[in-house]
């Protein structure tokens, strides 16, 4: 009897061993996407990660090495097999890093499975590369493409220029000059060119990518102008499509003028991780400066180039002139997964409170929709100056508040 459960439990083991072997023969047969890339002015040993994308979410997940290669004499070769072989995904994300930076930006395209894709760039500003392959939605964006290329010769060697300038350089003042009147025919372009264009997933990219433009100039004639794209939009899916919710939220006119150095700060209901209320006006009149941050841990990229050394000091140096307040901006589902988890996202040892249903307000009303930055507060509230996180945090720490 003993002998008999013995064979019976290695017959199921067998079997088991099997079907889990079976499985992923199963997933094997689906064809994979053939990525091959020829790059100019991309160092070698530069890692190229491809990942599935969907909608507006890239997975961070890969069945081994596979979706990654290493540039050599500047190509790569990449066999992706699809990570959820049930999903019929034919949207890619390239992302690139070497000696332990990032290459600007991230690339998608599009391929179907059993089929090949060409990527060529020059350059490490990702967005100034471009890709080939059969599927409909890659020659579609290909389109919009060229049209751009042929409205702004040039524009992406200005890009990389203005990437590369120092304040100091004799060309600066130009450059920046330069950058912003390119955007602005940049959108103007784009806005003439998607009136005769139909509603698909490359609109729906263009448009939130087109809608971004507008945080910076905060022009209300062409904001004006390109929320009518929204026209196009099927109803169904206003509500369904991430980058039309996105495109949405930027294009209609804000409630609040973003708020000026000199003013005061403006007062909003903000919640610790405890989900205890706070007041951001609470600080005022304690006689301490403030150091208010606006950023969100959910975002990979915001905490890879966040100054944590300028932080770390103030708080352990400072501490006894200086308060210290991270806004997080993260959505309220991930903001509850911080409070349960608090090693999830991680924590500092200052304050950190979320606006909950009001992040959108806040972020308008302080303007920080672009990004991360940095907010310096007097003792009484005034708006002393604000940076954004690719600046100087420890020379503005000492600037405006003289320590």
């Amino acid at each position: 009897m003993k002998q008999s459960f013995i064979t019976f439990m290695l017959l199921l083991t067998a079997i088991g061993s099997w079907a889990q072997e079976s499985k992923a023969s199963d997933e094997k047969s689906i064809a994979p996407v053939i990525i091959e890339g020829t790059l100019e002015g991309v160092p070698d040993g530069t890692v190229i990660t491809v990942k599935e994308r969907f909608g507006n979410t890239i997975s961070y997940f890969s069945r081994g090495n596979e979706g990654t290669d290493t540039v050599r004499n500047g190509k790569f070769r990449i066999v992706r097999y699809p990570l959820i072989p049930q999903k019929n995904v034919d949207e890619y994300n390239i992302s690139a890093r070497y000696n332990g930076g990032s290459l600007y930006g991230h690339f998608v395209f599009y391929a179907s499975p059993g089929t090949k894709a060409t990527i060529t760039g020059v350059g490490t500003n990702l967005m100034n590369w471009q890709a080939k392959s059969d599927n409909p939605k890659q020659i579609e964006a290909n389109e919009y493409r060229a049209y751009f290329d042929e409205k702004l010769p040039g524009y992406w060697d200005l890009v990389r220029r203005h990437r590369s300038i120092d304040e100091e350089d004799d060309d600066y003042d130009s450059v920046i000059k330069k950058v912003k009147e390119s955007d602005s025919l940049y959108v103007e372009y784009m806005v003439d060119f998607m009136k005769t264009r139909k509603y698909s997933s490359v609109f729906a990219k263009e448009l939130s990518k087109l809608s971004r433009y507008f945080l910076e100039g905060r022009n209300k004639s062409l904001r004006g102008k390109a929320a009518k794209l929204l026209a196009i939009v099927p109803e169904e899916e206003e509500k369904n499509d991430g980058f039309i919710i996105d495109a949405k939220k930027y294009l209609v006119l804000p409630k609040y003028e973003p708020i000026k150095i000199g003013e005061k700060l403006h007062d909003f209901v903000l919640y610790d991780h405890l989900d205890k209320e706070h007041h951001l006006t609470e600080f005022n009149g304690n006689g301490k400066y403030l150091l208010l941050e606006f950023n969100s841990r959910t975002c990979k990229g915001c905490m890879e180039h966040r100054q944590y050394d300028a932080l770390n000091s103030l708080f352990k140096n400072y501490s006894d002139k200086v308060d210290m307040l991270m806004v997080n901006n993260d959505a309220l589902y991930y903001w509850n997964i911080e409070c349960k988890a608090p090693t999830k996202y991680g924590r500092d040892p200052w304050h950190e409170w979320n606006a909950k249903e009001a992040n959108e307000d806040i972020m308008q009303r302080y303007g920080t929709e672009t990004g991360p930055c940095y907010f310096f507060v007097s003792p009484d509230g005034t708006i002393l100056g604000r940076i954004s996180d690719q600046e100087d945090l420890k020379a503005a720490i000492a600037k405006y508040f003289k320590i």
